[in-house]
């Protein structure tokens, strides 16, 4: 008897189980379909003023400046624990030079969002 009433136990949580599956899958397809057509829409508006290519180009110059900054910073906190491996003056600069173009590949491509508020900003002008 104790058999029984787990299988009627467990049965009944698996048409629960599916009846909220069907429940999710039905809010969802609602949902996608409403957040589709509201990107859409959104992507329309956009679409009307073209991009000033050199504008953009200087925004994100700017957002590189920024996150350069942020990256010299954050190497200041890291300890050299062997100063005979530092390669001296050369080091620094190499460091200086590469850690510049990290913040330039990390600002075209990790969209921080500086460079697309600062857009918008001047763009407006």
């Amino acid at each position: 008897m104790d058999s029984t009433i787990k299988n009627i136990i467990e049965s009944q949580k698996t048409v629960q189980s599916i009846n909220k599956q069907k429940d999710i899958e039905h809010k969802l397809h609602n949902n996608s379909t409403g957040f589709k057509s509201m990107l859409d829409e959104a992507m329309a508006k956009n679409n009307d003023k073209p991009v000033d290519k050199k504008l953009m180009d200087v925004c994100i110059e700017m957002e590189s400046l920024f996150v350069y900054q942020m990256l010299k910073e954050m190497r200041k906190t890291v300890h050299k624990e062997n100063d005979l491996l530092h390669g001296g003056m050369a080091q620094e600069i190499f460091e200086d030079m590469l850690y510049n173009e990290y913040a330039l590949q990390m600002s075209k491509t990790a969209h921080f969002g500086l460079a697309k508020t600062l857009y918008e900003q001047l763009s407006q002008k």
